[in-house]
């Protein structure tokens, strides 16, 4: 008799850890469903933000926004172009002197 109040516990116990990890994967289940819900439809977001990006930086619609604000560019004049030499690949960089204040001549 003693017995099969021993084994009828742990057939309880047994049966309880069973539903609570049944349980606990049922709630993983439905936590990852909502979570691939989410990443789909934050996928979408981002394909319509590249879209309407890729639309705004079009020639057309450059033009199109520059002629509605009545902006008018042009290239600039020869003497108003700055010319930088490009620095040797084997020249060490000079930030030192970039926080320096400019050098007069």
């Amino acid at each position: 008799m003693l017995w099969s109040f021993a084994l009828l516990g742990v057939a309880a116990a047994l049966a309880g850890i069973y539903l609570g990890l049944v349980n606990a994967c049922d709630d993983l289940g439905r936590q990852i469903k909502a979570l691939e819900t989410s990443r789909a439809e934050l996928r979408k977001q981002v394909v319509n933000e590249e879209r309407n990006w890729s639309m705004a930086r079009s020639i057309g619609n450059m033009e199109r926004l520059l002629a509605a604000h009545g902006i008018v560019m042009t290239f600039p004049q020869e003497r108003n172009i700055v010319r930088l030499k490009a620095a040797e690949p084997d020249e060490p960089a000079q930030y030192a002197r970039l926080a320096a204040p400019p050098v007069r001549d």
